[in-house]
């Protein structure tokens, strides 16, 4: 479980990512795997989720779920390669490539990794970031949210951004279980949690993804397909040298692949 305060050694680790992030360093090297994986929480359910790289050909249908599920505008889309910059994500398939030469690309889906010992809810100024304790999804309070970005820069997988743009779609097209995004507050993916997921409902990225490279669940319950794939031990987190122990894991990834990640676009 998450400290309430921060020690010395979390504080500098941090201090350091943000520096790394203020200097504005590519996706490329922010991003390292390891075989080992994050330890369970101690509370009695924690959702989680596998992803499968052997099943992912990154055709990008999970992008598009989600955005029509969570109301996330797809700005790029509408105004122009221009917009990118500003455009908001809760999932998106970057290219990782190794750093050798011959390598190929290979396609990467990057969402919030829901950690156990989240940077964002420790660097949070108004509270606005918490992890709920009922299941470990870390979520934000968009009323709470002042947009000051320091969550956006402490996060270690670029998994956060700032709503700068009205969503185009009318509202009256958008999935109204899900309010309107709000504009200059932080936002990212929740899993979905506006869903009866206690219930079997899934994530819509899992129920989308066409070659079930996606699989979510309680990963403290033994029954459940997530759980079984961790314990087996065949899994990788990103970053793991940070300890934020994210719920995010990965298959997939060769030994080459698992030291250090580049991560293009």
């Amino acid at each position: 479980m998450a400290n309430e305060g921060m020690d010395r050694r979390t504080f500098l680790k941090l201090g350091g990512l943000i520096a790394a992030a203020g200097a504005a360093m590519p996706a490329s090297q922010l991003l390292v795997t390891s075989s080992m994986a994050s330890s369970a929480t101690t509370s009695q359910m924690q959702y989680s989720m596998t992803v499968d790289l052997n099943k992912c050909n990154g055709c990008k249908v999970c992008e598009q779920a989600c955005r029509e599920e969570n109301n996330v505008p797809d700005l790029e889309a509408v105004y122009g390669e221009d917009a990118k910059r500003y455009t908001p994500y809760w999932i998106r398939v970057a290219e990782m490539k190794q750093d050798l030469p011959g390598a190929e690309e290979r396609p990467l889906p990057l969402l919030c990794q829901h950690c156990i010992d989240p940077p964002c809810v420790h660097v949070c100024v108004t509270k606005a970031s918490f992890r709920r304790e009922k299941d470990g999804i870390v979520l934000i309070d968009e009323h709470r949210c002042i947009g000051c970005r320091y969550c956006v820069i402490a996060c270690p997988y670029r998994a956060r951004t700032i709503v700068f743009r009205d969503n185009p779609t009318p509202r009256d097209e958008q999935n109204k279980k899900v309010p309107a995004m709000m504009l200059g507050v932080a936002t990212k993916c929740t899993f979905c949690a506006h869903k009866d997921l206690d219930a079997g409902e899934l994530p819509a990225c899992v129920e989308a993804c066409p070659h079930k490279a996606l699989t979510f669940g309680n990963r403290n319950d033994h029954k459940e397909k997530v759980a079984r794939q961790i314990a087996d031990g065949n899994v990788q987190v990103l970053r793991p040298n940070l300890e934020v122990k994210p719920n995010v894991f990965y298959m997939g990834l060769s030994k080459n692949e698992a030291a250090l990640e580049k991560v293009l676009g």
